[in-house]
């Protein structure tokens, strides 16, 4: 049985119909700017997050957090705080402003920020603290606002992972100040290039972030449809602003996808269950902890084991594929070489980098190709990868 970790080609399957749709209006409209489509995946996204929520579409999610950054003035001789065990993504917004960014080691049940850790990291040069919600599952934000409340510092939430996720009753995306989202093809609602969300619910924020990820257009008339922008004698800069929009082929597969969106979850949280019921009796494994009051995403479903490499190459055998990511953590990454930061610096993000395994997970796997994972993991663990 072969078993992929992700299918995206399975989403755009059940959608197909819809994805036609949207592309036909887009490539037979006379300007093909499908700012009528954005504007309404705009509009249904700020819905699902709530009452006084801006959902802002742009390029990517490292588009969306630098522009957030960027609309908080942060830049040259700020800091800003995030986690070691995250995409380069993540740490190279904060760098393109300008800013140094400074590193927390993580909880190693939760793989995410660890607020026990966070304030000696904070100096007079703190602006925010980006927390990640790793793998989908929130981080302890009660913690951190608190923190970050004290020494008035923003924080934004770094929800590329977690989209659908929720704390203590409130989503993922209105637990800060600002989040960003990735709807890169590979994330929980992803489209089939590139894209990205802001939300906040500060409309001062809101209102920049517009300005900023289009040339710096007063978005009244640069976030119109074409033949209505067309009508204006012309266009005055009020910014000197960035070319971030979303692609309005992105917004009509992502727009297709997101009436799915919730029935997609649940099916990610049968077959995280379904894991966890298997795998629970296996000697030697660390499963995914959630603390109560949360709602996993599930974009990665991660275990901890020994001989992980082993384990590994026995599942690709097998025809199960598997991924290690966010390894090495950014601090030993070669680009980051010159901050001086070697192995030991950051030893729990370090240590979850030895040994997590990412099993295959998305809404279209069977409960067959489920219990074939669990199976032959729990096969290869108990001979340490060998071939019996």
């Amino acid at each position: 049985m072969t078993v992929t970790l992700m299918d995206v080609a399975w989403q755009h399957d059940q959608v197909r119909s819809e994805i036609d749709r949207a592309l036909d209006q887009i490539l037979t409209d006379v300007h093909s700017d499908g700012a009528e489509l954005i504007a309404a995946l705009e509009n249904t996204l700020a819905r699902r997050f709530g009452d006084g929520v801006d959902a802002i579409t742009v390029q990517s999610g490292l588009a969306a957090e630098f522009l957030i950054l960027k609309a908080l003035d942060i830049g040259v001789g700020d800091e800003v705080v995030t986690v070691p065990n995250s995409d380069v993504a993540t740490t190279a917004a904060i760098s393109h402003t300008g800013a140094r960014f400074v590193l927390v080691d993580v909880d190693p049940r939760t793989h995410n920020l660890d607020p026990d850790r966070l304030e000696a990291a904070l100096t007079p040069r703190t602006r925010a603290i980006v927390p990640v919600h790793l793998y989908g599952l929130p981080a302890a934000m009660d913690d951190i606002n608190d923190i970050a409340g004290r020494h008035g510092l923003r924080v934004i939430e770094d929800a590329t992972l977690a989209f659908g996720a929720a704390y203590r009753g409130s989503p993922a995306g209105v637990l800060g100040d600002a989040a960003c989202f990735s709807f890169a093809p590979l994330k929980v609602l992803g489209g089939a290039g590139s894209g990205g969300l802001v939300t906040t619910r500060d409309p001062r924020l809101a209102a920049r972030v517009r300005l900023l990820k289009g040339y710096g257009l007063d978005p009244s008339r640069g976030e119109a449809p074409m033949r209505e922008r067309q009508a204006h004698a012309g266009f005055e800069h009020l910014a000197e602003g960035y070319n971030l929009r979303l692609n309005p082929i992105e917004a009509a597969i992502i727009g297709a996808k997101l009436p799915l969106a919730d029935e997609w979850a649940a099916r990610r949280q049968a077959i995280a269950n379904l894991y966890t019921e298997r795998l629970a009796a296996i000697p030697g494994i660390t499963l995914p902890a959630v603390p109560p009051d949360v709602r996993h995403a599930w974009r990665n479903y991660v275990v901890r084991l020994p001989h992980r490499d082993q384990v590994r190459a026995r599942l690709q055998e097998r025809g199960i594929a598997t991924a290690v990511l966010y390894t090495p953590p950014v601090h030993l990454q070669p680009v980051y070489r010159g901050l001086g930061l070697g192995p030991g610096s950051f030893p729990v993000a370090e240590a979850l980098a030895r040994d997590l395994l990412c099993l295959p997970m998305h809404p279209g796997l069977t409960t067959a190709q489920v219990q074939e994972v669990a199976a032959t993991l729990s096969e290869a663990v108990a001979t340490n990868g060998r071939t019996i």
